[in-house]
């Protein structure tokens, strides 16, 4: 009896090709959640430093002080990927009062955002158990290709490992390929107006304009400047790149030396 995953590349060739790409996209898509969280909780810090080139506090409205506006900002963001489970209690002292921070607008808007990190993380495990298992079925698909051609033969696993490689490289190549192409046209997009770019990003994935803030009463959007966006974006799209690109040499030489 065939096993399932041999059945589903029964028809080798595109199915495998198709496969590859599929691990090439889903790799590089867990290659930006990971960029995204290394810049918001791994580098240390990176907001402070961000905030003080920028002198975010001057933008609050009232007197803040720089380490207020850190404390409040990581405070968010455990609670977006799912540390504390409220910011009911997070406070800053603004022109020497202490008191809560976040306004109930803003509030609202970050437990969306934080169904967008927990979903982000879920997407991940997701895209490498899907990975695992394609490349598992890859494996079986083409030993039983290799087997069948050579008139029921069994390949060697050497053999069979050389043409995954290959497979995999030529997937992933293709991949990185259409997402270069569609950054590019992000990063056009972004350098002639980065603010169309930031709005676009929110209409994407937010179904409500809770994100719409009030720079007058919601102090959130005075921190969160969009200058510091630009920059995680950069930072974010920096990483990413170097990883990809790392990748890309990885699978030319395997396609060079297989050639």
């Amino acid at each position: 009896m065939k096993s399932p995953d041999t059945n589903s590349f029964r028809r080798s060739g595109i199915n495998e090709k198709i496969a590859a790409v599929v691990c090439g996209l889903l790799l590089l898509i867990t290659i930006l959640i990971t960029a995204t969280q290394a810049v918001c909780y791994w580098i240390p810090d990176w907001w402070r430093k961000e905030y003080a080139r920028y002198d975010t506090p001057q933008y609050v409205t009232g007197e803040m002080s720089l380490d207020d506006a850190v404390y409040i900002t990581e405070q968010m963001l455990e609670y977006c990927i799912g540390r504390l489970d409220t910011l009911d209690d997070t406070k800053a002292t603004i022109d020497g009062v202490t008191a809560p921070f976040f306004t109930q607008r803003e509030k609202d808007h970050l437990s969306d955002c934080r169904d967008i990190f927990l979903g982000a993380v879920r997407l991940r495990a997701i895209s490498i158990l899907v990975i695992i298992a394609f490349i598992i079925a890859l494996y079986y698909s083409i030993s039983r290709r290799k087997e069948e051609a050579s008139g029921g033969v069994v390949p060697a696993k050497a053999s069979v490992y050389s043409d995954m490689l290959q497979i995999l490289s030529k997937g992933y190549l293709t991949a990185l390929a259409v997402l270069i192409l569609f950054a590019c046209i992000l990063i056009v997009i972004g350098m002639h107006d980065f603010t169309y770019l930031f709005t676009k990003f929110h209409h994407v994935f937010f179904d409500n304009d809770l994100w719409i803030l009030d720079p007058r009463q919601d102090n959130l959007v005075n921190v969160m400047q969009e200058s510091v966006f630009s920059d995680a974006a950069v930072t974010i799209g920096s990483i990413w790149g170097i990883c990809a690109a790392v990748l890309a040499v990885v699978s030319a030489v395997i396609l060079r030396r297989d050639r």
